[in-house]
């Protein structure tokens, strides 16, 4: 694979196998043969990694010369190192932050500034700010995101430091999203690490469906399926045999969790599948971590993660029992069910059970409720790496005659603002473009050892989690310095509170919607002057529970 450069000629006079021959839109074979033109325009040392400024050709369209800017770094007297191509979050300008930690880890890392307006790289395409089609796949701007990172592999391949078979690719968000895409168009790949972004966007997500779409009306089902058939990143998976691995929450506000399912569902190489319950655009240290180590399995020759087979049903009159096994180490186990029909997959509630765990089989006993869930099996080896079942789809049970539903607090992962709370807050600080509130703590708490210091003026507080169509209990505590006025508004209700020296108690009822795109939002307003605390934040359904 590493002759694809030298041999891009002789290609393009002899039949193409497989992929590219096939594909509507990347003719990669034409793309690879362009020249690369590498420069390195600035060498820095850091203690032992050299980072290097550099600049390689894209493409060109028509007059204009698309010229990639990039970061380079590979530990001093780096020869056959396993690569990557790192792609970064919201497709941000490259950084040595990226690439040297790549290079601690043993790898030589490069980091490409995409062709955006504004950037080091020339072509001034606006990649990022939407899924734009076009009447030509090949004018969209995500193509010219494409050809950059094709490009970028093979300034890999041109560089003595790089191991030519062991180039892999990662990144998050929307760099997550090129990741997917290039593992079906790029063969030379030997591995590829998503964190969130995923394929298979016509069955939903941000920019048509959801927070994103910045008025944008959703497009036709017409769209959709020439979007599917062109640009989406899942289209190539079927025919690609590149290990590719997703890390990502089961709440997602950007990729919608069906998404990242269909698009694991298709991928025809080795693959690997991570969810942490009632995580959004964030994932744990330890998750963190797990999308590093796939590329050093495929990369590096490291050992496996441990493997899960797809969850099973048995039902027995009436009673039903979800049960799959894993391959590996011991580990612990857990089922996370979501209750309801499909959709609301930013806003819906996963709950966590422990399943009992024999040998290398695990079995859970699922609650009757009128209810359909969604079921995913997680085993999670010492490390805190997680292995994950593919979602399941169960029906309502045929022994419960009334609404149960297991009883869960929609604030839990945040809401007493202890330590452990507040860590997880930091994690999603910030969730793609959107910068959420990472409280002060004060240790004059409700309960617990800590409670959040409110700032004067309207605080949006952090997601909150809910069954659709269900009826739910908003409560929270505050307390002042001295007498004061909080407005507490939940949706479109409104509540006017006085709150003075002792612990306030504050009650509101909702049911949230069963629409897609159905959300909790909770904000309180503090006049200047005051300090309020808050604390004990909850929501919960006020409806028969089953445990």
């Amino acid at each position: 694979m590493g002759r694809w450069l030298s041999m891009s000629i002789l290609w393009l006079a002899c039949p193409i196998s497989g992929l590219a021959a096939d594909d509507p839109v990347f003719d990669v074979p034409v793309l690879l043969a362009t020249p690369l033109n590498a420069k390195t325009l600035k060498t820095t040392q850091r203690e032992n990694i050299i980072t290097e400024e550099v600049s390689f050709h894209s493409e060109k369209e028509g007059d204009k010369d698309v010229e990639i800017f990039a970061y380079f770094s590979y530990p001093r007297g780096a020869k056959n190192l396993p690569a990557y191509v790192w792609n970064p979050g919201g497709l941000g300008q490259a950084s040595p932050a990226y690439t040297e930690g790549g290079a601690r880890r043993g790898y030589a890392t490069l980091c490409i500034d995409f062709p955006q307006p504004g950037y080091r790289s020339t072509g001034g395409y606006p990649i990022n700010t939407g899924l734009d089609l076009g009447p030509d796949p090949r004018q969209a701007p995500i193509y010219h995101g494409a050809v950059a990172l094709l490009k970028a592999v093979s300034f890999l391949e041109s560089r003595p430091e790089v191991d030519k078979t062991r180039i892999g690719m990662a990144g998050s968000s929307w760099g997550g999203f090129f990741t997917t895409l290039m593992a079906g168009v790029d063969q030379r790949l030997k591995a590829c690490s998503c964190f969130f972004g995923t394929g298979s966007l016509q069955l939903g997500n941000a920019w048509w469906d959801g927070q994103s779409r910045n008025g944008k009306p959703a497009p036709s089902p017409a769209y959709r399926e020439r979007w599917a058939k062109t640009l989406d990143p899942a289209l190539r998976l079927e025919k690609s045999k590149v290990p590719i691995a997703w890390f990502t929450g089961t709440n997602d506000g950007f990729y919608y969790l069906p998404s990242v399912m269909r698009t694991y569902q298709l991928a025809a190489g080795p693959k690997h599948l991570s969810l942490l319950p009632n995580w959004d655009h964030a994932v744990s240290l330890a998750v963190n971590e797990q999308a590093s180590a796939w590329l050093d399995i495929h990369l590096k020759g490291k050992a496996q993660f441990l493997s899960v087979s797809p969850i099973e049903l048995q039902e027995r009159n009436g009673r039903r029992m979800v049960r799959w096994t894993f391959q590996g180490n011991e580990a612990t186990a857990e089922l996370i069910a979501s209750f309801q029909d499909s959709g609301h997959w930013h806003g819906r509630y996963w709950h966590t059970f422990t399943p009992a765990v024999e040998g290398h089989t695990c079995s859970f006993e699922l609650p009757a409720s009128t209810l359909p869930c969604y079921v995913i099996g997680n085993v999670v080896d010492q490390a805190g790496f997680r292995s994950s079942t593919p979602m399941r789809r169960i029906e309502p049970s045929s022994l419960a005659d009334h609404l149960i539903l297991p009883s869960y607090d929609g604030c839990a992962d945040w809401g007493g603002f202890e330590e452990n709370q507040v860590a997880f807050l930091s994690r999603h600080y910030r969730s793609g473009s959107q910068v959420r509130w990472l409280p002060e703590v004060s240790l004059d708490a409700k309960e617990g050892k800590q409670s959040a210091v409110l700032p004067a003026g309207r605080t949006p507080l952090p997601p909150i989690l809910f069954t659709p169509g269900i009826p739910h209990r908003f409560t929270c505590f505050l307390k002042s310095n001295k007498p004061v006025e909080v407005v507490v508004q939940l949706e479109e209700s409104e509540k006017r509170v006085k709150v003075g020296t002792s612990w306030t108690q504050v009650r509101m009822d909702y049911t949230p919607s069963q629409s897609l795109l159905a959300a909790v939002h909770a904000t309180l307003s503090v006049s200047p002057g005051a300090t309020v605390l808050l604390d004990c934040v909850r929501f919960q359904p006020v409806v028969p529970s089953s445990r």
